[in-house]
């Protein structure tokens, strides 16, 4: 991914995640773009270190009685054997899947819409309503005009896209909530491939959207 990126989580997305208090959805995305950018480390290291800071003056919690006793029989258990390597998946021909998406079980490539298809991730400890999927749009193609009833993070992996809020290349991160609005553009070029992150379901504009929008699942 390239390192001159734009837009960024905000800070409290950051803060968040650094907390480990994020759902499994925008773990995932904003570990995707943390692997691309080294100001987003920087801030999360921050975040880490502060939280350090406030536990080290908690007062100490008292250990269970056998604590000691269940750690060392951990250490005598038989080490696991060696994880076989992979083949590291891949997005499209020479685009390797980022690293955090390596262990997320997904299917193929569906057709969603002319120039448009998608793969749905399976997040083991997504949150009610939340979904994760992969969504490659065609040079020049365009998706539908939608709004949020919640949060939507988009990390791109691999072209650009424009909407109403900026230009957005490959690692940035788009961030809309429920007053957000939008009809996202793939910029010409090469395909416009993007990790996204809903809660709860789009509200989509048009009558044809909304008919297909039960068939697409979001």
């Amino acid at each position: 991914m390239s390192h001159g990126l734009i837009h960024h989580p905000s800070d409290d997305i950051l803060l968040r995640h650094a907390a480990g208090r994020l759902s499994a959805g925008p773990t995932l995305v904003v570990a995707t773009h943390l692997a691309a950018c080294p100001h987003c480390r920087a801030v999360t290291r921050m975040g880490e270190a502060v939280g350090g800071v406030l536990l080290a003056e908690e007062p100490p919690a008292a250990l269970a009685p056998d604590a000691l006793d269940r750690a060392l029989a951990r250490l005598d258990m038989p080490a696991s054997p060696p994880r076989p390597a992979s083949v590291v998946p891949e997005l499209a021909p020479g685009l390797p899947m980022p690293r955090p998406l390596h262990d997320v079980a997904h299917g193929p490539w569906r057709w969603v819409a002319p120039g448009i298809s998608r793969i749905r991730l399976n997040l083991a400890d997504a949150t009610p309503g939340e979904r994760a999927y992969l969504l490659r749009v065609a040079p020049g193609s365009t998706l539908p005009e939608h709004g949020h009833r919640g949060q939507e993070l988009t990390c791109v992996l691999a072209g650009r896209f424009s909407d109403g809020t900026g230009t957005y290349a490959q690692g940035d991160v788009a961030e809309m909530d429920a007053g957000h609005e939008h009809q996202p553009i793939a910029e010409p070029g090469e395909a416009c491939i993007c990790l996204i992150v809903t809660q709860g379901r789009l509200r989509m504009h048009g009558l044809l959207a909304r008919a297909l929008q039960p068939l697409v699942g979001v």
